[in-house]
């Protein structure tokens, strides 16, 4: 079942992205795309995601079933302040 979080910034689109990077390099992630769009994949989670302003919007695709909604949310809240 798949989950859309709108999850608003202040960070510029590319201050957000190498700090994205960044996370996935560190986390054993996959991040392929850009500034406005690209997706997202870890053994525990996989999704896309795009900008729309100054708000990220993150569809999670997959997730492993341990892994609980809430702790999905906040680790992407915390990645975008």
């Amino acid at each position: 079942m798949a989950r859309t979080f709108n999850l608003d910034t202040k960070l510029r689109p590319s201050s957000l992205l190498a700090r994205a990077k960044k996370a996935a390099f560190e986390n054993g992630a996959t991040l392929l795309g850009d500034e406005r769009s690209g997706r997202f994949s870890h053994d525990m989670a996989k999704g896309e995601y795009h900008m729309v302003g100054q708000t990220v919007v993150v569809t999670v695709t997959e997730k492993h079933w341990l892994l609980p909604w809430p702790m999905v949310e906040a680790q992407l809240r915390e990645l975008i302040r």
